[in-house]
């Protein structure tokens, strides 16, 4: 049985492009995603009331008002914020634009997205599934086949005839017909132009959007990942054995570890070059890789001593956590994460050690604030990595293949 039956405002907020956008290749497509998240989440932004969430659907988000006693003094605005719905996501898209700096097929196309926005008035029951409140009625269907339809425009608003009874909308009357769909017949429908687009003005107090990081991250891990799995395809890096003895590790210090975990080595220095650790002591490693370092601590702390590490790809870490169950270390913690975000309480840590990871990260800033905060007032940190001694021009920055190889 339904919870109840209303009276209700239909909209589908729809991205237009989605599919097209979608259909990209391998690399495209995980930045494809991070797109359109962010597309969503900001129509869910401007979702207020007499708007309320039904679902997402994948590139569209269902919302619905019901026409209750309040209704009446907020129609107007409800017309309104189709506006705001229109002009946020032109904003968003924008600052998308400008953010990118991958030049994959998704990171520069992605001024092709657009809005266009459905709505229908009629009745629904409210179904309560699980912990989860569903819609459905005739109405409902309705509006969902009315995403297919004759409108040959990639930006729009398409309201029925039930909807322009209760919407008042300051936008261009386009043109007014009908669609026929089968066991419905036919729907009378009011086509809209999308609202004017205003100049956008990025506000440089904003946060970066986090496609910069994201498409960055996903690139980077894309390398590392490659190199877990396929430690021999040869890189813009040296790696492995030969590696491990430019960097100075000794035949000692590797002697017992296991060879798949030596051969994905992928660093810029040696750590314990800066002095051995001390039985007992508690280790944080940003960014362990296969785990060569993380058994070399391990070793040195002893049983009486931890070794916490981090790393932010999975084959990464699936061939440290093979390699430490080779040798049984029992001292040892591995977890997937952002060396920004560095999951353990103030003060926890005698040794911080890093290996040719803090310059992957875009935000090292952050990084050191998360070490400063980790470690111990009496800590010691002993990284190797990669310094610069003039400033990295902003069109470097901005190059993915210079990240990430």
């Amino acid at each position: 049985m339904p919870l109840r039956e209303e009276k209700v405002v239909l909209l589908i907020a729809d991205i237009s492009g989605y599919t097209d956008f979608m259909l990209a290749n391998e690399k495209s497509l995980e930045h494809s995603h991070i797109i359109i998240r962010e597309l969503i989440e900001t129509i869910l932004k401007e979702v207020d009331l007499p708007l309320t969430l039904a679902k997402l659907e994948g590139d569209a988000v269902f919302l619905y008002a019901v026409k209750d006693d309040a209704f009446a003094s907020r129609a107007a605005d409800l017309g309104a914020r189709l506006l705001r719905f229109f002009n946020a996501f032109a904003n968003k898209v924008a600052e998308l634009t400008l953010s990118s700096f991958c030049k994959c097929g998704a990171c520069t196309n992605i001024e092709r997205l657009k809005l266009k926005m459905v709505v229908h008035s009629g009745r629904c029951a409210f179904y309560q599934i699980a912990n989860l409140t569903e819609l459905s009625g005739v109405d409902v269907i309705i509006v969902h086949r009315l995403l297919k339809n004759s409108v040959g425009l990639s930006e729009y608003v398409l309201l029925t005839e039930a909807a322009q009874q209760d919407l008042q909308l300051p936008l261009r009357l386009l043109s007014k017909g009908e669609e026929t769909y089968d066991g419905i017949g036919n729907v009378q429908t009011y086509v809209y132009s999308s609202p004017e687009k205003q100049t956008y003005v990025p506000d440089p107090s904003a946060p970066a959007p986090s496609l910069f990081l994201e498409t960055l991250r996903c690139e980077i891990k894309r390398e590392y990942a490659e190199v877990a799995t396929n430690p021999t395809k040869g890189f813009h890096f040296h790696t492995g054995r030969t590696l491990a003895a430019l960097l100075g590790y000794t035949d000692e210090m590797l002697a017992g570890i296991p060879e798949e975990s030596i051969s994905r080595l992928a660093g810029t220095g040696n750590p314990f070059a800066l002095g051995a650790l001390n039985p007992g002591e508690t280790v944080v490693e940003l960014g362990c890789g296969a785990g060569m370092d993380t058994l070399i601590a391990s070793r040195m702390v002893g049983a009486d001593g931890r070794v916490l590490s981090i790393d932010m790809t999975p084959e990464m870490l699936d061939q440290a956590r093979e390699a430490a169950s080779q040798l049984g270390a029992t001292n040892i913690d591995l977890h997937l994460g952002y060396i920004e975000n560095i999951p353990l309480p103030d003060a926890y840590a005698d040794v911080i050690i890093s290996n040719g990871v803090i310059n992957l990260a875009p935000d090292k800033k952050s990084v050191f604030q998360e070490m400063h905060r980790v470690l111990k007032p009496e800590g010691r940190v002993q990284i190797g990595d990669i310094i610069v001694q003039k400033a990295v021009p902003e069109s470097a920055k901005r190059n993915i293949d210079l990240w990430a190889g």
